[in-house]
């Protein structure tokens, strides 16, 4: 397995491990805002199941562009610098509760946090989002930075510092 394969397989791990995402959406001044929430991964799109009480949400139903940053939690005691990270851009659309994808979601959110879910779920409010991730990168060390790009999001190229 090459260098640029294990870059692939650690970022894919990070994705998968995930159960929440900062998030920087744009607000109704046309400003940035930063953010948090939980979500599920379905390949490489991120599922968000978002108050209508939240300022992120209407910064997703007024500007669908956004960016997520995965954090790897396990390298928090190392060098902040180097610490193992994600961003991933991408547009965000609403999944009506009437799609059956609404359903197969939710089971995964249900799957993923427990009894919450059941009180969240049937709030009128809440609406359930699918990130589709279109470009991104990862950094997996010191002078270790990778443009994460395909189908899937599964291709890694290494960025080169002198350009």
């Amino acid at each position: 397995m090459s260098d640029l394969d294990d870059a692939c397989a650690e970022y894919l791990q990070l994705r998968d491990r995930c159960r929440s995402v900062q998030l920087a959406t744009i607000n109704d001044k046309a400003m940035p805002e930063a953010s948090y929430a939980p979500c599920v991964w379905d390949e490489s799109d991120c599922y968000l199941f978002l108050s209508g009480l939240s300022s992120h949400t209407g910064n997703l139903l007024r500007h669908p562009e956004i960016s997520l940053l995965l954090l790897d939690d396990s390298t928090a005691g190392g060098n902040p610098f180097a610490r193992k990270r994600a961003s991933l851009h991408g547009v965000a659309e609403v999944v009506e509760r009437d799609d059956v994808l609404f359903t197969r979601i939710m089971q995964e959110f249900h799957r993923s946090f427990g009894k919450v879910m059941q009180l969240l779920e049937p709030l009128p409010d809440f609406r359930l989002f699918r990130i589709s991730t279109s470009s991104g990168s990862f950094v997996r060390g010191f002078g270790q930075a990778f443009e994460i790009f395909g189908a899937g999001m599964k291709q890694l190229r290494q960025v080169d510092p002198r350009q």
